[in-house]
């Protein structure tokens, strides 16, 4: 058995039948530039997590046929446009053959992980290998459909760190998740780099439902385009304080950023999006010892930084059994690729 970790998308690889993709989580943070502007819209800030994380197999096959056996697992329908887009894809390059994909693991999809991101972009990825194809990342994006809206789940899944990206050029679109925007170019990098290695506890509530891909479009139309006041704000926070903290490896300035980017006008509007019923759950978590509180993406999952997760966790777990909780690390590796 061998495991590697791909950057570039290029290696000799001999012919083999099957292998195995462990992808991990990306928190966003937050998207930035979502007013009306001359120049640029969206763009972002996250960063990858060794946990939760899901493992894909792959084996050859005549045709596409996935099975999820997550707790959570994704809809029929979802599985059925993964399917497509490995089917299209095959048919696209002449490939000989397909792929029998299995997921598991517990990264949830629609809980603000990028779940959906990382899946297609690992069965695209190991229907080229399997073919005994060469595919570069940008490729691979390019085929996935992804990342129109954040480029944070698009690079952290090759390699892991923070992302930092400036979006792409404004034009007639309406503002609106990634979900929608698979035609569009994609997000022009800043930078990416190594995370430092901070503790994270992770929060996943079970009891607050996740938002659909209907309710997301449904928010965006409702809450873009924003004051350009509110989103020079966020840019501010993002840029001089998350961006600086993370360079710097300063962990105090990115717990005050992080604090401040969750009252600035997008993120304060997601995490009203869940109500009381979130806002007790974070309450609860700083009243722990949490030194900050954030919100991946569109929630509802949290993430949280304290001098001791490990004990507040193991708090939570007995005093909020309605949520799953975790401790993780950042991953600066991207995702791994075992063959055999």
């Amino acid at each position: 058995m061998k495991t590697i970790s791909i950057a570039n998308g290029k290696s000799v690889r001999n012919r083999i039948n099957s292998l195995r993709i462990f992808i991990n989580s990306r928190l966003h943070i937050t998207l930035l530039a979502l007013h009306d502007d001359q120049y640029r819209c969206n763009g972002g800030l996250g960063f990858s997590t060794q946990a939760p994380q899901c493992e894909l197999t792959f084996a050859l096959a005549d045709r596409a046929f996935i099975s999820d056996s997550r707790r959570t697992p994704s809809t029929v329908e979802e599985l059925e446009r993964l399917q497509l887009i490995v089917q299209t894809e095959q048919r696209k390059l002449c490939f000989d053959h397909s792929l029998a994909i299995s997921i598991s693991g517990n990264l949830r999809p629609h809980a603000g992980f990028g779940s959906g991101t990382a899946i297609t972009l690992a069965c695209l990825e190991a229907l080229h290998i399997l073919n005994g194809s060469e595919i570069s990342p940008t490729e691979l994006v390019a085929a996935s459909g992804r990342g129109g809206t954040s480029g944070v789940g698009i690079h952290s899944y090759f390699s892991g760190g923070y992302v930092f990206d400036l979006g792409r050029k404004v034009d007639d679109s309406v503002f609106s998740p990634s979900h929608l925007n698979g035609s569009k170019p994609a997000p022009l990098l800043l930078d990416q780099g190594q995370m430092p290695d901070w503790e994270f506890g992770i929060c996943m509530p079970a009891a607050i439902a996740h938002k659909t891909q209907a309710e997301e479009r449904d928010f965006f139309r409702r809450t873009c385009p924003l004051p350009a006041d509110k989103v020079y704000e966020t840019v501010y926070h993002s840029l001089f304080g998350l961006y600086a903290a993370l360079r710097e490896a300063d962990r105090a300035a990115f717990c005050a950023a992080l604090k401040a980017v969750q009252n600035c006008a997008w993120k304060l509007a997601e995490r009203r999006e869940y109500g009381e019923a979130l806002m007790e759950i974070e309450q609860a978590i700083y009243a722990s010892g949490a030194q900050a509180v954030g919100m991946s993406s569109l929630g509802p999952s949290l993430f949280f930084l304290a001098d001791d997760v490990n004990s507040i966790v193991t708090a939570m777990r007995l005093s909020r059994q309605d949520c799953e909780w975790l401790v993780t690390r950042p991953d600066n590796r991207g995702r791994e690729i075992v063959y055999g």
